[in-house]
């Protein structure tokens, strides 16, 4: 049985006659009579009986066509609704982002919409916690596209939009607050905020302590950014993050650190999985469009 015989059967089934049949789908009776005979005998039963020049279906074709049309109904519903999940004017988009840039996914977002008129888009958001977590969510399919730190694999393509400098986080009563720089060094014995263990920043931060030979007590692990926000305003210690793209959150100080690197950030896609047309045309609209987080700082400030 396939596909094509349900069809055949279906349209037999409303003319009640093979002629007409035969014209309606554009083949010849001969091939027409050959696909019934086929099922007929696939099913070990008679579809149809004859009714002069005409047919009609018999007591187990009338049986058969009500799962028929569900089935076909079915299938024709899931492909209208592939096809509208793919189309760059309606279709689903899944990007992911770090946890940092919150409050520049929806503005770019917004941006695509506003300058393409794809305002029947649908575009799902993520933000995972780490960078190892986005980078197996890009290489297993889960998400069409992603904002992180450039993920190093042959399988991935990557173009730059900006970079995130990084920040001291103290409560406003600390003594580092209001000062115009922090040196790491001067962190030595502060109770001190840390990403988890299994964050590519908490590996970093890590690194540079070392290479200074320097001790923060750590009196909390985290991944996620808005948990640090909430422990640094408690005074539960000072910590090192992305520059909050929402500006100093409650009762906490920004202070800068002296020779802070910045990262560099990257929309990226996975090269060996299948991109749906809207996904790309989100894609392509960034790349055109360059350094976006960069023109976002730009923006954010000028406000």
């Amino acid at each position: 049985m396939n596909l094509q015989q349900l069809y055949y059967f279906k349209t037999i089934a409303e003319l009640e006659h093979y002629t007409r049949a035969s014209e309606a789908l554009n083949v010849n009776q001969s091939s027409l009579s050959h696909a019934m005979q086929s099922l007929e005998h696939e099913l070990n039963v008679r579809l149809f009986t004859h009714s002069g020049r005409n047919v009609v279906l018999s007591q187990y074709g009338k049986m058969f066509l009500p799962r028929v049309n569900q089935a076909l109904e079915a299938l024709e519903s899931g492909i209208a609704e592939l096809k509208h999940a793919v189309d760059p004017e309606t279709g689903i988009v899944t990007v992911a982002c770090f946890p940092s840039l919150a409050e520049f996914l929806p503005d770019i977002i917004v941006r695509y919409v506003s300058e393409t008129n794809r305002t029947d888009i649908r575009l799902q958001t993520g933000q995972e916690a780490t960078y190892y977590e986005l980078r197996a969510q890009l290489l297993a399919g889960k998400v069409d596209l992603v904002f992180a730190t450039e993920i190093d694999d042959p399988r991935i393509g990557s173009a730059p939009v900006g970079e995130q400098g990084f920040v001291l986080l103290v409560p406003r009563s600390h003594r580092f607050a209001g000062r115009e720089s922090v040196s790491l060094a001067e962190l030595d014995g502060e109770s001190y905020i840390a990403y988890s263990r299994d964050s590519q920043l908490r590996r970093q931060a890590d690194k540079a302590f070392r290479r200074l030979g320097i001790h923060p007590r750590i009196t909390a692990e985290t991944a996620q950014d808005v948990m640090i926000y909430g422990l640094v305003s408690a005074g539960h210690g000072i910590a090192i993050t992305p520059h909050p793209l929402g500006g100093a959150p409650y009762n906490v100080s920004l202070v800068p650190l002296e020779g802070a690197p910045s990262r560099r950030l990257y929309l990226m896609w996975n090269k060996e999985a299948y991109m749906p047309p809207a996904a790309a045309c989100f894609r392509d609209f960034i790349i055109e469009r360059g350094l976006v987080f960069d023109e976002y700082l730009r923006r954010s400030r000028a406000q």
